[in-house]
């Protein structure tokens, strides 16, 4: 099959992650995408770069590129919180971890005497405070669990909304939702 008239067919080119490429060659068939290729990317070990065409001339094109934007949105609200998974923990173990040791350090520095514009009981306040907050980190498995149930439920949300587009999108070019075509 020839694809390069662009009169007759459309052509769509993607990089996606290698774990996710089977599911997005899934979906892209509910809009009547079909694979023509299949390759490694030359840059990046973890990307694969897919390419699809279809027919220029189909039933229902503008709805289902309506819908295939909705779907794509959700693809890429996805792929954002899979890369901020643990954000809210990465920010409070650098946050805690090098305020608390930078004032260990400076309460240190206090204490024998290195800088004299604090006493001897500014230094010990210092590496109080300081060791409090390194203590502080125990609670980063709290927070990381707490991020994962969020994730879990928000990419749970995400993947049912895709799905209910790609129902959509099969409706669209006379497929059943009971028949898995």
């Amino acid at each position: 099959m020839k694809t390069d008239n662009y009169n007759e067919y459309d052509k769509l080119k993607l990089y996606v992650k290698k774990k996710k490429s089977n599911e997005i060659i899934k979906n892209y068939e509910f809009f009547q995408w079909k694979l023509i290729e299949r390759a490694e990317n030359i840059i990046y070990d973890d990307i694969e770069d897919l390419t699809f065409v279809r027919k220029h001339k189909i039933e229902n094109k503008d709805e289902l590129q309506l819908l295939q934007v909705y779907m794509e949105e959700r693809l890429n609200e996805a792929g954002k919180l899979e890369r901020n998974k643990y954000s809210k923990t990465t920010s409070f173990g650098l946050c805690f971890g090098i305020i608390g040791a930078l004032l260990i350090l400076l309460g240190t520095l206090c204490c024998i005497n290195v800088f004299n514009f604090m006493p001897m009981a500014g230094g010990i306040t210092c590496i109080s405070m300081g060791v409090i907050l390194i203590i502080g980190l125990v609670f980063l498995p709290k927070i990381i669990k707490r991020e994962k149930t969020d994730y879990s439920l928000n990419i749970k949300e995400i993947n049912e909304q895709v799905e209910e587009i790609c129902n959509k999108a099969k409706l669209l070019v006379g497929g059943d939702k009971e028949d898995g075509q």
